[in-house]
């Protein structure tokens, strides 16, 4: 009962923030259930099909592709988070472009242009701002889903300026602030149901992910209980969100010996479980920058790849460097440089791991700095226009500021 109390103590907190929203811009919604049109069902396919796996590959039980394609139906929120963040990414991938617009499975979209997803994601708005209310819990992880799917959308649309798109459309509308108040409700007062489950771990991967590529702490709170019972992906990920909230909060040296410790102790208890099955060095000679290294499921691609990450944050950012000689930095760099050239070999082994590449990006754009010789340069450049051309990855950004980085380091006079 107390849990109980808690959870709506919490959910009345962030109420205010909700009703906040000015909600004169919500597009008007069809409250039809069901699939009314050809492009809905292409935009449900499409999630399905191709982007369930980026929320289902740490999930045994696929919850995204088995449980809420059936609960969209009845859930206008979820559904339409479903058709925002497939005709994003629809619209983004050169492959379905023709001149009579977007096909898909030979069926023309003509409907389906940039401004389509915004439409869908205004439409999820009202029940969005409800969540605080709701008291059903199928309701509530509907809506946990929903918010997740959305996060997504969210990482996709960070290419934009501020300013850059639809200021008429957002006005009076803080998109962030309403996912962000019922992400930190889903993490710190979770609702013990299976989709409800799938979508904290999901909450937890994506505030990762902010934290890496924004250089900021994590915010997160963590259900101690789940943390101790959950599977070696989880627990690295966790892990990840630990040494991430160490690098851009105080960054104590002790608190540093506690993380490597646990690194260590992390490696040693989860060595067979990491095991890859197929392991070789890159063949330089051939042009091969990157390692070929071989996983049997993606649990294991998603679960080394955020212990590697943890791993190089430490090694670079060690305060052991301090007031140390250049040969100790250089040692370091060259640790650091292995470690992004083994990520990007496992991502680059692993194309079905959609998040894979991701995971390898996030190490390029903090330390990509460290490369020095032209073809790691262009080999890591290769893994950020793969992640464009196949899976419609904001890279804009991240490819200039790392050529800017390059750039500066060769105009530096010796």
């Amino acid at each position: 009962k107390s849990n109980g109390n808690h959870r709506n103590a919490e959910l009345g907190y962030h109420t205010a923030t909700l009703r906040s929203v000015n909600t004169s811009y919500f597009v008007n919604q069809d409250s039809a259930e069901g699939y009314s049109n050809v492009q809905e069902s292409c935009l449900l396919r499409y999630f399905i099909e191709e982007l369930s796996p980026w929320f289902d590959h740490c999930d045994e039980r696929r919850h995204f592709q088995l449980v809420v394609p059936r609960r969209a139906k009845h859930c206008l929120a979820l559904r339409n988070a479903v058709f925002a963040v497939s005709s994003r990414h629809l619209c983004r991938l050169p492959q379905y472009t023709t001149s009579r617009g977007t096909v898909y499975h030979g069926q023309v979209l003509p409907g389906l242009t940039k401004s389509t997803s915004v439409e869908y994601m205004l439409k999820c708005i009202p029940e969005l701002i409800q969540f605080p209310e709701i008291q059903d819990p199928i309701h509530q992880e509907n809506i946990m889903a929903a918010t997740v799917i959305l996060r997504q959308y969210e990482e996709m649309e960070e290419e934009m300026e501020e300013g850059e798109i639809g200021n008429h459309v957002y006005e009076g509308v803080n998109f962030l602030a309403i996912t962000q108040t019922i992400i930190d409700t889903m993490i710190s007062t979770p609702l013990h149901h299976s989709l409800a489950t799938a979508a904290y771990w999901i909450a937890i991967r994506q505030e990762v992910y902010y934290a890496l590529t924004s250089q900021r702490a994590p915010q997160v709170r963590f259900d101690l209980e789940r943390s101790r019972n959950t599977s070696v992906a989880n627990t690295m990920i966790v892990f990840a969100s630990e040494v991430a909230k160490w690098r851009w909060g105080l960054k104590q040296p002790q608190e540093w010996e506690k993380l490597k410790a646990k690194q260590h102790q992390l490696h040693q208890d989860y060595l067979h479980e990491l095991e890859p099955i197929l392991e070789q060095n890159a063949d330089r000679a051939r042009g091969t920058m990157f390692p070929i290294i071989w996983y049997s499921f993606d649990a294991q691609v998603t679960a080394i790849q955020h212990l590697k990450l943890a791993e190089m944050i430490l090694i670079a950012e060690s305060p052991h460097l301090e007031n140390t000689r250049g040969a100790l930095h250089r040692k370091t760099e060259a640790q650091v440089r292995t470690i992004v050239l083994c990520l990007c070999g496992i991502a680059s082994n692993h194309p079905r791991c959609q998040p894979a590449l991701v995971n390898a990006i996030m190490a390029i754009t903090l330390y990509g700095e460290y490369f020095t010789n032209q073809g790691e340069r262009d080999a890591l450049l290769g893994i950020m226009n793969e992640t464009m051309e196949i899976h419609a990855w904001p890279m804009r950004k991240a490819y200039q500021s790392l050529q800017r980085q390059w750039d500066m380091l060769d105009d530096v006079e010796l």
